[in-house]
């Protein structure tokens, strides 16, 4: 995800990003890459390895908000809602189900 004038500042930073989006998953302000404009794209991505790798498991790495917004997707919940599911500590594994 892209964090526009957040990126490569303090981390303290995402807060101010994630109260944004809880108010509209659809803001990009500073540049911000919107929640809905993630979630499209990491599902997209998701389903298109599932679609060609069948009978394989696969294991995705990315950045925690990356994740837990594939999560959010997954879950069939709204963007604004990502950070309400269980947090994703560094190495996590955690399984997906297209709910």
């Amino acid at each position: 995800r892209g964090f526009g004038e957040w990126d490569l500042t303090s981390d303290d930073n995402y807060n101010q990003v994630w109260k944004d989006d809880v108010v509209d998953p659809t803001h990009t302000l500073r540049g911000v890459e919107s929640v809905n404009s993630v979630m499209d794209r990491v599902t997209e991505c998701v389903l298109d390895w599932d679609d060609s790798l069948e009978n394989y498991m696969i294991v995705c790495v990315a950045h925690g908000d990356v994740l837990q917004i594939l999560q959010t997707s997954f879950s069939k919940l709204d963007g604004s809602k990502h950070r309400t599911l269980e947090h994703l500590e560094t190495a996590t594994l955690r399984k997906l189900d297209l709910l």
